[in-house]
């Protein structure tokens, strides 16, 4: 299985501890508030309930399995996927400029999360030590 396989290089290190750095606190917060935040989701972007746990699910846990670099390609798939919805729905229309807000942010993270996707989690991963 060609998703569960990774380099052996160091190059994917600092792109898993940005994601890591990124994700895991920003899904805590959504989880620690997420009544809240599934309600806010659905009023201003008409997600369902589920959708928004999908979303919660992938970035807290999507960030630690990142940060273990455990099913690296996968995690960062989801990640991809969460913040092109994210973009598309909530942060075109705020412009580029990359601060927080604005979707200049969200494209440096989906970046990030895409050469995760191609090149695994590198040689200080558990994907390198089990597969």
């Amino acid at each position: 299985m060609w998703f569960l396989r990774t380099t052996s290089s160091l190059a994917s290190l600092l792109p898993r501890l940005i994601l890591a750095l990124t994700f895991i606190p920003a899904g805590w917060y959504k989880i620690t508030d997420f009544e809240q935040k599934a309600l806010s989701w659905s009023v201003n972007f008409g997600f369902p309930m589920w959708a928004t746990g999908v979303a919660v699910f992938v970035e807290f846990f999507g960030g630690i399995a990142i940060a273990l670099g455990l099913l690296t390609r996968l995690a960062a798939l989801g990640i991809l996927i969460v913040m092109c919805v994210g973009i598309w729905v909530a942060h075109l229309d705020d412009g580029y400029f990359p601060t927080y807000d604005t979707y200049g942010y969200q494209l440096c993270l989906v970046g990030l999360a895409y050469s995760l996707l191609f090149v695994g989690g590198g040689k200080y991963s558990l994907d390198y030590r089990f597969f």
